[in-house]
């Protein structure tokens, strides 16, 4: 690093500006002698000039890479779709492997989380790329009941788009039940999930 000139901060908030995931690999190569907490303390104050936290940097510029692939249809013809958001390696992703990474820090101005600013760059900028941040999120840990300055839930600011509504509503649905989704109908607590609930 002392070759680049740049502090480890700021590789990391460049790593997220760019998704250059090999920036915060070479962060962590040189916290190797540090304890799993001194490293999530680190990447937890870690902000840009703004007091934005890693993950909002990342949630701002879209820094999530998901798999591009080609198929073809009936007609052989090609095309290009998001196909249901298999991640490589991406700046987002890594800070999710980051043992004791808080998932949900503020913004200083507007007490925003990193699901508030992913939704808004669905809004403005990429829906599907937004959709994609925003489920790789909710799957991590993002709580979507985390209200803004402004009493704001992530999902009171999605715009037009029922999907990414629905993803945030049910992530908050199950937070607040406690429900872990295991994939094969049984909740939480072991017992067969009942439609008398």
């Amino acid at each position: 690093m002392a070759d680049e000139g740049a502090s480890p901060r700021e590789l990391v908030v460049e790593a997220c500006r760019r998704d250059q995931p090999h920036l915060i690999e070479q962060v962590l190569n040189e916290m190797e002698e540090k304890t799993n907490e001194q490293v999530a303390q680190f990447f937890n104050e870690v902000t840009d000039s703004m007091g934005n936290h890693a993950l909002h940097v990342c949630a701002q510029y879209g820094s999530c890479t998901c798999l591009l692939c080609h198929f073809v249809n009936a007609h052989l013809s090609c095309k290009l779709t998001l196909l249901s958001c298999f991640w490589l390696d991406d700046t987002m992703d890594a800070l999710f492997d980051i043992q004791f990474f808080e998932c949900d820090p503020l913004t200083r101005l507007d007490k925003d989380t990193p699901l508030h600013i992913a939704v808004r760059y669905a809004n403005d900028k990429d829906a599907e790329l937004g959709e994609a941040m925003i489920k790789m999120m909710c799957e991590a840990g993002c709580d979507p009941r985390v209200r803004n300055k402004h009493g704001q839930k992530p999902a009171e600011l999605v715009f037009n788009n029922n999907e990414i509504k629905r993803t945030l509503q049910q992530t908050e649905y199950i937070m607040a039940e406690g429900i872990q989704n295991t994939g094969n109908g049984v909740d939480s607590d072991g017992g067969e999930a009942s439609d008398s609930d």
